[in-house]
C-alpha cells in the first residue's frame, strides 16, 4: 500500500489508453435504473450519509454548498481544467442522447459555472484500500454502481451513488474524506477524483477508455494497480484547498461535483436558479428525513449563493406540511390505542412475521434461523382543524411508512387502503420502533434488515415482486411479506385505530368515493315509448355523498335528483322519477369485492314538494335500494345507514367503496 510520503500530484485525469477497434461504452451517465430528480439526489446523499455516521450519539451533519464562478483561473488550474474538457468534450461527440456535448456548448455560449460541494462531518469517511473488493472505497469510487450492501444500511453507495456523476455537466466528481478508521500507511485527508464518459479519440488514433482517474500517479509503481491512486495526507490537504473542498475538523467526507446541474434537464433547457435549487433541497430534507431529523440523527444546512436554510431538531417543526408526522412519532411511545380528540395520537403495534434468512446466508455470528416473529407499529394523528388547510392540509390522509435509518420511503395516500380521513399516520418499522438511546430488540434489527433488502437503488418502497436480491438471501415466501408491509398490515393497523370502538364521534371519514357516471335507464315522457340510449349525454342523476361513524353506525349522507343539465328535465315539470342503488366494496384494482347491506334510508329533506312523497324501499335483503319520488321534487337530502360488520370483513383487501346507481327514470309533462 502507499503511504502518505509516497504521494503525488497528478499532472494529468489518466484515461487508459485502448485501441480504436474495440468494443465502445458509454459510461455511468447512460444507466437507466432510477429517477433523475433532484429529490432522488438529495435522497441518496442523504440516506447515505446517514448510514455512514461515525458516533451514533451524535447527529450526521450534511452541507449543500453551491458556488458560481466568476475567475476560476486557481480552481482551473488545481483540477486540470484544459486536460479535462479536451477529454470531456471528445467524449461528447460518441455519446447517445443528452449530456456532455449539450453541457459544452452550454459553457462555450457564456453559462455560468457551478461547483456543488457536499460536506459530512461525523461520518466514518470514505473506508478501504485500492485493492477491496468489498468495501466504500470500491463502491464508490472505484467501482461505482455496485454496491456494498448488507445489513439495515440499505445499500451505502450502491446503484444510486451514480446520480453524482449524472449531476454533473463533466460527469466528474472528486471526494476529500477523512477516516475515522485509518489502515496501516493511511493519512487522512484522501482524496481522489472519477470521471465517466464514452469510450472516445482525441486524435486520430489516439483513443481512450471510458473511465478516467484523478490522484497519484505513485500508483503506477504498483503492479496491482497500474493506475493512479488516492493522494493522502499533506499532499491532498493542499490540494483540496486549492480547489475549494477543504475539510473541516472531523471525520466524514467532502463531495465536489463540478458543473453542477439538475440531473433531469441534461441538454440545459431550464436549470433551477439558486433559490429554486435552495427550495427544493430544503424541501426533500425535511420531508423525507424528518424522522432522522426529530430524533437528532441529521442535521442538513443548505447555501445556495446566498439562499440558506436550516434543517435540525429546533427547525423541524416549523415545516407545516411534515409537522403533523413529526408530532405523532414523538408522541408514539406513550400513546393510547385510541383518539381523544382533535390533535391526539392513538397507536398500535401490529404483529409482522417475516421469513429466516437461508442458512447459507447467514452471517458467522448469526443463528439459524433467523428471527421472524416482528411487529411494526402504526400511529395517527387526528387532524385539528387548521390542519385541514393550507400548507398542513398537503400530507393530510397520508401515512409516512420509514425504518431505522430514518429517511421517509414514502407516503401513503390513506384512500389507496380504504381509509381516508382527516389524519396524518405513520408506520414505524424495524429499528424506528425504539428511541436509537435504547437497544434495540433482535426481531427489531431483523425486520429492518428484511426491508432494507426489500428496497430498491432508490429506497422508495418495499417490494418483493421481482425482488431477486431478497429472494436469494430470504427463504421461500418473503415476496408477499415484503409487498404485505405497506398493503394488508397496514390496513389491517390502521383501521384498529381509526374504528376503535372508543371513538365513533362521527368524525372519521372513509375513502372518496367514485361514482359512476350514468344510469342504465334514460329519460321517458307520458305516452312514448321506451327509453332511448343516449350514451353522449349527461348523466341522469347528480349527487353528492359524504359518510362518518355515529354511535357504531356507517352513515352515508347525500343528495341525489334528476340532472338539470338535461335540457328535458330544465325545461320541464317533473311527473315522477326513481333510482336503485347499491353501495359496493372495491378492491385495490377497482374491481368489486362485495355488497354493503344497506339497513335502511332516512330523507331528511326535499326541494319542491313533501318527504312524504318520497318512498324507499330495501330489495335483495339489502343488498339494493330502491327510492321512488311520485311528485314534481327536484332534489332530496339522504342518510343511508349501512352495515358495520367486523374490520377484517369490512375492509380485507378493499381500498374504496362506490355508489353504484344501477337502475332510473324521469318522467316529465310537456
Amino acid at each position: 500500500m502507499s503511504g502518505n510520503n509516497a504521494s503525488e500530484l497528478p499532472d494529468e485525469w489518466w484515461f487508459d489508453e485502448v485501441p480504436c477497434g474495440r468494443t465502445r461504452k458509454q459510461g455511468l451517465i447512460q444507466k437507466k435504473t432510477f429517477s433523475r430528480d433532484l429529490d432522488t439526489f438529495v435522497r441518496e446523499i442523504l440516506q447515505n450519509s446517514i448510514d455512514a455516521r461515525d458516533d451514533d450519539g451524535e447527529p450526521v451533519e450534511v452541507t449543500f454548498k453551491l458556488r458560481e464562478f466568476g475567475d476560476k483561473s486557481a480552481f482551473e488550474d488545481a483540477i486540470l481544467w484544459d486536460n479535462l474538457y479536451n477529454h470531456v468534450k471528445s467524449g461528447g461527440r460518441d455519446q447517445d442522447g443528452h449530456g456532455l456535448t449539450d453541457y459544452v456548448e452550454y459553457l462555450e455560449d457564456g453559462g455560468t459555472f457551478r461547483v456543488l460541494t457536499i460536506e459530512e462531518k461525523n461520518g466514518k469517511g470514505i473506508q478501504g484500500n485500492e485493492e477491496d473488493q468489498d468495501s466504500d472505497y470500491a463502491a464508490l469510487i472505484r467501482d461505482p454502481g455496485s454496491s456494498n450492501k448488507g445489513g439495515s444500511t440499505g445499500g451505502r453507495h450502491g446503484l444510486g451513488s451514480t446520480l453524482l456523476w449524472v449531476a454533473s455537466g463533466f460527469q466528474t466528481v472528486l471526494f476529500n474524506s477523512t477516516l475515522a478508521d485509518e489502515l496501516p500507511g493511511q493519512t487522512s485527508p484522501r482524496l481522489v477524483g472519477r470521471c465517466f464518459i464514452p469510450t472516445h479519440e482525441l486524435s486520430d488514433g489516439e483513443c481512450y477508455d471510458n473511465d478516467g482517474w484523478f490522484g497519484s500517479p505513485s500508483g503506477f509503481n504498483r503492479a496491482e494497480l497500474m493506475r493512479p491512486e488516492s493522494i493522502w495526507g499533506d499532499t491532498a490537504a493542499e490540494l483540496a484547498k486549492d480547489l475549494r473542498m477543504s475539510r473541516p475538523d472531523a471525520n466524514g467526507t467532502t463531495i465536489m461535483i463540478p458543473g453542477f446541474r439538475d440531473p433531469s434537464d441534461p441538454a440545459m433547457d431550464d436549470q433551477p436558479s439558486p433559490q429554486e435549487l435552495c427550495g427544493v433541497f430544503e424541501k426533500a430534507s425535511a420531508e423525507y428525513f424528518w424522522p432522522a431529523v426529530s430524533r437528532g440523527d441529521l442535521e442538513v444546512d443548505v447555501e445556495m449563493c446566498g439562499h440558506e436554510a436550516t434543517i435540525n431538531q429546533d427547525t423541524i417543526q416549523n415545516y407545516e406540511t411534515i409537522s403533523p408526522f413529526v408530532e405523532c412519532y414523538n408522541k408514539m411511545d406513550t400513546a393510547p390505542d385510541s383518539f381523544k380528540g382533535p390533535g391526539t395520537v392513538a397507536k398500535t403495534d401490529y404483529e409482522y412475521t417475516i421469513k429466516s434468512k437461508k442458512e447459507s446466508e447467514c452471517e458467522d455470528d448469526e443463528d439459524y434461523p433467523t428471527p421472524t416473529n416482528g411487529e411494526i407499529t402504526v400511529a395517527a394523528r387526528k387532524a385539528k382543524p387548521s390542519d385541514t388547510e393550507g400548507n398542513a392540509a398537503g400530507r393530510l390522509g397520508e401515512i409516512a411508512l420509514f425504518r431505522g435509518p430514518g429517511m421517509v420511503v414514502k407516503y401513503k395516500p390513506g384512500h389507496y387502503l380504504g381509509h381516508s380521513g382527516k389524519y396524518h399516520g405513520i408506520l414505524a418499522a424495524g429499528k424506528a420502533r425504539t428511541d436509537p438511546e435504547d437497544n434495540h430488540s433482535d426481531t427489531d434489527e431483523a425486520v429492518d434488515d428484511f426491508l432494507a433488502m426489500a428496497e430498491p437503488p432508490m429506497h422508495d418502497k418495499w417490494y418483493g415482486k421481482n425482488n431477486d436480491e431478497l429472494k436469494a438471501e430470504y427463504e421461500q415466501g418473503c415476496a408477499g411479506i415484503a409487498e404485505d408491509i405497506s398493503t394488508k398490515s397496514l390496513r389491517n393497523a390502521l383501521s384498529k385505530i381509526l374504528y376503535s370502538q372508543s371513538d365513533r364521534s362521527g368524525s372519521v371519514i372513509r375513502p372518496t368515493r367514485d361514482i359512476l357516471p350514468r344510469t342504465r335507464s334514460d329519460i321517458t315522457t307520458e305516452g312514448d315509448g321506451p327509453p332511448r340510449s343516449t350514451p353522449s349525454a349527461p348523466p341522469l342523476f347528480e349527487w353528492t355523498i359524504t359518510d362518518k361513524i355515529t354511535n357504531g353506525k356507517w352513515i352515508f349522507d347525500g343528495t341525489v335528483g334528476p340532472n338539470q343539465d338535461r335540457q328535458m328535465i330544465a325545461d320541464n315539470p317533473l311527473e315522477r322519477w326513481d333510482l336503485t342503488f347499491e353501495l359496493v366494496a372495491l378492491f385495490e384494482d377497482g374491481t368489486e369485492a362485495d355488497h354493503i347491506i344497506i339497513e335502511d334510508v332516512d330523507i331528511l329533506s326535499v326541494v319542491g314538494g313533501a318527504v312524504a312523497d318520497v318512498v324507499f324501499k330495501k330489495q335483495s335483503d339489502g343488498e339494493k335500494g330502491h327510492i321512488e319520488v311520485t311528485e314534481n321534487i327536484d332534489r332530496i337530502e339522504f342518510a343511508i345507514e349501512a352495515q358495520l360488520p367486523g374490520t377484517e370483513s369490512r375492509l380485507g383487501d378493499v381500498t374504496k367503496t362506490r355508489l353504484k346507481i344501477t337502475d332510473g327514470s324521469v318522467e316529465v309533462s310537456r
